[in-house]
């Protein structure tokens, strides 16, 4: 816990504001990048149930529940084509072979994505895409 300063400028032309945010921050939500990573990564490697993890990081993570996971695991699984564009873009090597299970494949791309670097993966997939993994695609 500690205060995080955002820096905010208003566009000169509209007159709309811009919040710069720092690398780990998702705009409208809770925890980081890092964080969500971590946590569903850490779910799916333990394979216990919800409830079992969210007993075992309550102590890290205080107000986290079952629908912030759910929502998270659900987020992915609805950016999965954009998930994807962004990886074969970062690079070629990510390119998936035929159709994997939504659950299997969110693990797989957890998996690398810790293996790799999550910062580094959180800066490619920005400056190729210009968004994050977890913007909502309509």
């Amino acid at each position: 816990c500690g205060v995080l300063y955002i820096r905010r400028y208003i566009c000169p032309v509209c007159g709309r504001t811009v919040s710069m945010l720092p690398v780990f921050c998702l705009p409208r939500f809770q925890y980081s990048a890092f964080d969500i990573v971590y946590m569903l990564c850490e779910l799916y490697k333990l394979g216990v149930s919800l409830k079992e993890y969210i007993g075992r990081i309550k102590r890290w993570f205080s107000a986290i529940g079952r629908r912030h996971l759910n929502y998270y695991k659900r987020r992915i699984i609805n950016n999965r084509q954009f998930i994807q564009y962004g990886l074969n873009l970062i690079s070629p090597g990510f390119i998936r072979k035929g159709t994997l299970e939504n659950q299997k494949w969110v693990k797989d791309f957890l998996e690398e994505v810790n293996n790799l670097s999550t910062t580094a993966f959180l800066i490619d997939f920005h400056n190729h895409t210009g968004k994050s993994f977890m913007t909502a695609q309509i």
